[in-house]
């Protein structure tokens, strides 16, 4: 039975979106790439398959420093029952003070969040840590495969994220402020060691270290 999922186009659908900037790959392991791009330091995207029983992708957009831009990150854990996921577009500034960077990167979200809190298996992501470096807009659910169609309902919140989060790179600001640029790159690296960490707890039975480096160089 579980030789005859179709699992969800993530890799593929994902692909589409970046598609829409111009892409410099610089590595690829196994199914998983990495690049480079105008305003973007590293953007990486992937699925591992095992044994039929499961499927795994991630895609995480860090930003070049020197724009202020947040991050983007998508986590897809789909087995034949269930899905698991989580997207957000995390800020890379204390978006609760920084009122700027809300009105400009949070705010156009809402009505993604708004839309997809309907779905099935909404529900707060299950690592604090992870919680910790979200915004407030994020999007996870444990979502119960029940009938056709719900894969590829569980993956709108992703390309969705990811079509808005393409937009925001294009007029993205340079950060010409000394003390800004500290705090983004304290940010960065600080959400970068939680999902590091997060990735070496969870899943490090699936991915290889080298593969979770590749995402956090």
């Amino acid at each position: 039975m579980t030789g005859s999922i179709a699992w969800a186009p993530y890799r593929e659908k994902m692909l589409e979106q970046v598609g829409q900037i111009a892409l410099n790959e610089i590595s690829a392991q196994d199914n998983f790439t990495a690049y480079t791009a105008d305003k973007i330091a590293r953007l990486v995207i992937g699925d591992v398959r095992t044994d039929a029983l499961r499927h795994f992708a991630m895609c995480a957009i860090f930003p070049q420093e020197q724009y202020l831009l947040p991050l983007y990150f998508s986590l897809w854990d789909e087995q034949e029952n269930k899905i698991s996921f989580l997207v957000d577009i995390m800020p890379t500034v204390d978006s609760l003070i920084d009122e700027p960077f809300r009105i400009k990167y949070i705010e156009p979200i809402q009505p993604l969040w708004d839309r997809f809190s309907n779905l099935a298996g909404i529900t707060p992501f299950e690592d604090d840590t992870v919680r910790a470096v979200c915004s407030i807009i994020y999007t996870a659910a444990v979502m119960p495969i029940e009938r056709e169609g719900m894969r590829l309902a569980a993956l709108a919140p992703h390309t969705e994220y990811l079509k808005t989060y393409i937009e925001f790179i294009k007029d993205a600001p340079v950060v010409e402020d000394h003390t800004k640029l500290k705090e983004i790159k304290r940010k960065t690296e600080a959400i970068k060691g939680t999902l590091r960490s997060y990735l070496q707890r969870t899943y490090g039975t699936l991915l290889n270290q080298s593969l979770i480096d590749m995402f956090f160089k």
